[in-house]
């Protein structure tokens, strides 16, 4: 009997590994698409948290604002002088940490469409493998999710081959011409991006002209005493998170970044994302000149790199249009020869 106790306990522990050596595949192809859907969750909380923050720092924002302008419009003196500068400085202190949530709310929208491509392809591969049914209708609908929001995510436009092969078929070459017409469209909507984008911006920038010519009125005309009472950009300003040197509009008390406009001329997420997107469409030096523009914070120069990238942008679009034309003659006259 206790001989065969041992012969089981030791058939058991030989079995048990090989067993699990033996278990199927999708046990481990859900497990790493579980992990991939524990990291979109993280990420998406992530973006949750810093979405709210930066609103409590608009709100904050706003508020010492119109404190700045309350304080404003009270009769001069030593006493407002010396509330305003405090007022300016803790209102500055806050536009830059927006500034920063603006850019790290950016990164974190980036890391979880990575996190989101990451667990679609994790749950093709479990689907691939073959998954139980009640498993595979719950991987149904998360994809169904996931590639919804991943719809708009932006993607890197490519062009297709513009030779035209001797050798190919009006079938071959009626597919390279359909192809060409979605690179078209995709071109066409960063034209019509990058023009609202420099619209914009050269409004920002022209703002900031005014605001600065009304800050120039506002000390011009106030005589009284100021001692002790800076009204330099340099003795009001700061630095942000990466360095970049701020200032004071002084006839709103709002603050600009590198002599960029006021708090909200920060770069867009269609403009953050056109180095990405037109990678591979125009020239590096193009690609460049615009994420430096971009970096700058100031809206007349990010308002000629948008110009310059747009320009571009057109000239390959003309490229595309005129090949495409070439193929599709090409291949109506080979249809023709038929």
């Amino acid at each position: 009997m206790v001989r065969w106790s041992l012969a089981l306990v030791l058939t058991l522990v030989v079995v048990s590994p090989i067993a699990r050596a033996q278990s199927s595949p999708t046990e481990d192809l859900s497990s790493v698409t579980d992990r991939a859907d524990a990291a979109v969750k993280d990420a998406d909380h992530r973006v949750v948290q810093l979405v709210a923050r930066r609103a409590s720092l608009k709100k904050r924002y706003r508020e010492e604002l119109d404190a700045i302008d309350h304080l404003k419009n009270q009769r001069a003196s030593w006493r407002r002088d010396r509330e305003l500068r405090d007022s300016m400085s803790s209102s500055l202190d806050t536009a830059n940490q927006l500034i920063a949530a603006d850019r790290e709310i950016d990164k974190s929208n980036a890391g979880l469409v990575v996190a989101e491509r990451a667990q679609l392809a994790a749950i093709d591969a479990e689907l691939g493998a073959g998954a139980v049914p009640q498993r595979a209708q719950q991987l149904a609908r998360s994809r169904a999710i996931l590639a919804a929001q991943l719809k708009d995510a932006p993607h890197r436009i490519v062009i297709p081959d513009l030779e035209i092969d001797p050798l190919a078929d009006p079938e071959e070459l009626e597919q390279r011409a359909v192809e060409l017409r979605a690179s078209e469209a995709a071109l066409n909507r960063q034209l019509v991006g990058l023009d609202a984008q420099a619209t914009e911006l050269e409004h920002l920038a022209s703002l900031r002209r005014q605001h600065s010519r009304a800050g120039d009125v506002f000390y011009r005309d106030d005589d009284q005493p100021h001692r002790g009472t800076a009204h330099k950009s340099s003795e009001l300003g700061g630095t942000t998170e990466d360095g970049t040197a701020t200032g004071w509009d002084p006839s709103r008390g709002l603050p600009t970044s590198s002599g960029s406009g006021p708090i909200g001329s920060t770069p867009s997420n269609f403009e953050s994302y056109v180095p990405t997107i037109l990678a591979e469409v125009i020239d590096a030096s193009t690609i460049t000149s615009f994420a430096a523009a971009q970096r700058s914070g100031d809206p007349a120069q990010r308002a000629a790199a948008a110009h310059k990238a747009h320009d571009a942008v057109a000239q390959r679009l003309e490229q595309v249009k005129k090949k495409r034309a070439e193929i599709e003659a090409r291949a109506r006259q080979l249809r023709g020869k038929r």
